[in-house]
């Protein structure tokens, strides 16, 4: 036997880093779609800003429009499911949000989120689509809805009540501190501290029970490092209360939604009382379903995908 160079035992050991070195692959690629998972991002220019966005699936078109602190990526579990059952399923990076431009006015009222759910539907192609939004995405929903409600067949919204059940009531300042203090001038700094550290926390206040994965912070702390983009985030915030900037918006605790709605709350959610929803069921004159998530906080697509996915689907059935 030879067991020089080019002996028996180096082929074997050839052959065992080739085998360990597959093996290594696999995981990886395995690893990659559990965490970031195959996307091709596309983009449409809508309402003066160029979007990005993920896009899965054919059929019927569902928008699906993310909150903060989160990306379209927020969605992909959802996504996937949806698709699967036979729709077109799009998922934007809102603005603010990189990749997707920022707007050079400043703009990220909720009356410009709207807009921009509306002029998405039409730059993608089609008259109509089902709106589904979470946090900030269900202020849209609302707004694109009331706005108009010729291009919305159903909508769904996530952790966030119609604006009915607030009003003028000053005490969601005392739920929500953070509307208040993200107007505070050095408030950038701050987020930005530490690695982002606030961002852990809100994770950790808004869903107390989520073992939150370290690649949807990795995520969303990579698009915040991005020149502008922490302001665009922020900028929803800091637009909520320009008077000039939501002059004109559509939706108010006096409009109303005309097609049927879905809205899904956790009552874990450390960020919006389960108690507050109740007060908004009168807004939904078009039919109206609430689904309560046990044991589940802000952020019910990333906690709990799976039955959110099929309380969707179950409500697109009817």
């Amino acid at each position: 036997m030879i067991n020089g160079p080019l002996g028996e035992n180096n082929m074997y050991a050839r052959i065992s880093r080739l085998i360990f070195c597959f093996v290594l692959a696999v995981g990886f690629v395995t690893v990659q779609a559990n965490t970031l998972h195959a996307e091709t991002l596309q983009t449409v220019e809508a309402n003066g800003i160029t979007f990005s966005y993920i896009e899965e699936g054919t059929g019927p078109l569902i928008l699906l429009l993310h909150g903060y602190p989160e990306s379209a990526r927020s969605w992909h579990i959802v996504q996937n499911r949806l698709a699967g059952a036979g729709y077109r399923v799009v998922a934007p990076f809102t603005r603010g949000y990189s990749p997707t431009g920022f707007s050079e006015e400043g703009d990220y009222s909720v009356r410009a989120l709207g807009a921009d759910a509306i002029a998405l539907i039409e730059a993608l192609g089609e008259t109509e689509a089902v709106l589904i939004g979470h946090d900030w995405g269900a202020s849209t929903v609302y707004e694109a809805a009331t706005l108009s409600p010729e291009h919305v067949v159903k909508l769904v919204a996530l952790s966030v009540p119609h604006p009915l059940a607030v009003g003028d009531d000053p005490t969601i300042l005392l739920e929500a501190p953070h509307f208040v203090y993200y107007q505070l001038p050095f408030i950038r700094q701050w987020v930005a501290m530490n690695d982002f550290q606030h961002i852990d926390a809100i994770y950790e206040e808004w869903s107390p029970t989520y073992d939150v994965p370290d690649s949807v912070l990795a995520d969303i702390k990579g698009t915040f490092t991005v020149p502008g983009a922490l302001d665009g985030a922020l900028g929803y915030y800091w637009s909520l209360f320009d008077e000039e900037l939501n002059e004109g918006r559509a939706s108010s605790p006096e409009t109303v939604i005309t097609m049927p709605t879905l809205v899904i709350a956790g009552n874990a959610d450390g960020a919006v009382s389960i108690e507050r929803y109740a007060a908004a069921e009168p807004a939904f004159v078009g039919g109206y379903e609430f689904a309560t998530l046990e044991n589940i906080g802000h952020f019910p697509q990333l906690e709990a995908p799976e039955e959110v996915a099929n309380l969707i689907l179950n409500f697109l059935k009817d």
